[in-house]
């Protein structure tokens, strides 16, 4: 393991809660940045958010928190009163960066916002994170992925299969959270490399409606009135040698034969299927997919020739010819894999009541850097006391803030909410 960490030295402040925003300040704590995590007497909501999901949410033991918050150090500020906020002036004048996930009028009352700050430090970089964007008639509104993301960029009205009572998919856990935490990631090193050169400060932000629009952006494109590209798609608009298919043992696989004129004769051979390669119906794709018979026709027959072997017969078959393919892995597997191990983008974590789990990390590799520790996230206010003599208080200071409650150790626990 190297020492080489790209980002030492650099000191961030982060007051987010959830999920997408402190992934990027994860990102930022694996390649060498110090990311204290301020939380107000309420806590981070998701630190007790796990038995919502059937997982453990306490100090001994809290693996969603920790895959948002690993390598973190913590301190509870209460910025309800003007010591509180005084203290978390300081941290952001001693810090490179500012991340907040925090809504704007909170921002402005207490002062925090980029306009006041970048007044006050103007190579301060300023990280945010919000729903809807900057500007717009939505802007105000709360977000989380599962509405501004997921419903409102499109793709659970439209990514659902439209037959006869399909519905929208249940939505999937924090992926566009952790898309948009590390889109954000991307913006604030930019923004490090422009400070360099000009030594200016900047505010950079991604909301998770723009995320949405961008990664789903080709379907965005193709369903434009201009191309007219009609969503939701039936099960029969699909293209049949790039598509997925149910096998024997009830599991699925799906292939993936983008170059027709090459793959489709590997898929035919893999499949006992030759009689099909010369076929004038399927030989050219045009044929096949622009003509709905010929299209339906080598879907059902695809279908149930598929049926014939389990989905491990057919990956050693498409692997023995070289064609794009993979079985359809199920989560509960998908961390056991020696592919996911070997490459570090999982690691098993022991927690603080000697219990292990295999928890996922950013899959983002440098030689120089090597694998980062994997520390666990701090337990709330865990080193409030110590952040507090870095800034510079004294030990009198300290407990009189104590006593005033203008912040919080490890004795504060947070509110359930």
């Amino acid at each position: 393991m190297s020492n080489a960490r790209p980002l030492e030295g650099l000191k961030v402040v982060e007051w987010t809660t959830f999920i997408a925003a402190p992934v990027c300040g994860r990102l930022l704590a694996d390649w060498g940045a110090e990311v204290i995590k301020v939380e107000t007497p309420e806590g981070d909501y998701w630190r007790i958010y796990g038995p919502k999901l059937d997982v453990p949410a306490t100090e001994d033991e809290n693996p969603l928190f920790d895959i948002t918050n690993a390598n973190k150090k913590g301190i509870t500020l209460n910025l309800r009163t003007p010591e509180g906020c005084a203290i978390m002036e300081k941290l952001i004048a001693q810090s490179d960066i500012m991340l907040t996930n925090t809504r704007e009028r909170v921002l402005k009352k207490l002062g925090f916002d980029y306009d006041s700050l970048s007044k006050r430090y103007p190579g301060l970089i300023y990280a945010q994170l919000s729903g809807y964007g900057d500007e717009g008639p939505e802007a105000h509104r709360p977000g989380y992925d599962t509405v501004s993301y997921w419903s409102y960029g499109g793709f659970l009205a439209d990514q659902m299969v439209a037959d006869s009572g399909s519905m929208p998919i249940n939505i999937p856990t924090a992926m566009a959270d952790v898309a948009s935490g590390s889109m954000l990631f991307g913006a604030v090193m930019a923004a490090l490399n422009a400070k360099h050169r000009t030594g200016k400060g900047d505010k950079v932000s991604v909301s998770l409606f723009g995320n949405a629009i961008w990664t789903m952006g080709f379907m965005g494109t193709l369903a434009q009135p201009k191309y007219g590209y009609k969503y939701p798609r039936k099960r029969t608009d699909a293209r049949p040698t790039s598509t997925t298919y149910k096998c024997k043992d009830g599991e699925y696989i799906t292939i993936a034969a983008v170059q027709y004129n090459r793959d489709f004769k590997r898929l035919c051979t893999a499949m006992g299927l030759e009689e099909l390669i010369d076929d004038p119906r399927y030989k050219e794709y045009d044929s096949m997919m622009l003509v709905d018979e010929n299209r339906i026709a080598l879907l059902h027959i695809l279908e149930e020739k598929f049926l014939e072997k389990t989905a491990a017969e057919w990956d050693v078959l498409f692997e023995e010819v070289d064609m794009t393919h993979d079985v359809c892995t199920h989560y509960k597997d998908v961390f056991q894999k020696e592919q996911a191990r070997a490459n570090h983008f999982v690691e098993e974590v022991t927690f603080r009541n000697g219990e292990k789990a295999w928890l996922p990390r950013p899959s983002m590799v440098s030689d120089n850097l090597g694998i980062p520790e994997y520390n666990l996230a701090p337990i709330m206010g865990e080193n409030s006391f110590e952040i507090m003599e870095e800034l510079g208080y004294s030990k009198e200071e300290i407990a009189r803030l104590h006593r005033c409650e203008a912040f919080y150790g490890t004795e504060h626990k947070p509110l359930q909410r």
